[in-house]
């Protein structure tokens, strides 16, 4: 299992398109991914899930991610989140 701390610098923190990006990096990957902020934990591949963890600029979340292709969903997750949700 690995697991990486962020704060969110996006203006609209992780609403409506910025979440759909990281379900959609998420979604291609075959491990768990769940996003935890203040003790409530989402899981990365439902936007309802994302969007309920209330995520605005400056929060602090942790991604845990567990399965067989974590290393390389974890860098494709923290390229999305470092690059503002802006996928290439």
């Amino acid at each position: 299992m690995l697991e990486k701390e962020f704060i969110i610098k996006n203006e609209a923190g992780l609403h409506a398109r910025p979440a759909a990006e990281l379900i959609k990096v998420a979604d291609s990957f075959k491990s768990d991914i769940k996003i935890i902020k203040d003790c409530k934990t989402g899981n990365a591949k439902s936007l309802l899930s994302v969007l309920a963890l209330g995520i605005f600029k400056g929060s602090k979340i942790t991604v845990q991610i567990n399965g067989p292709d974590e290393i390389s969903a974890l860098y494709r997750i923290t390229k999305l989140i470092e690059s503002n949700f802006e996928e290439e």
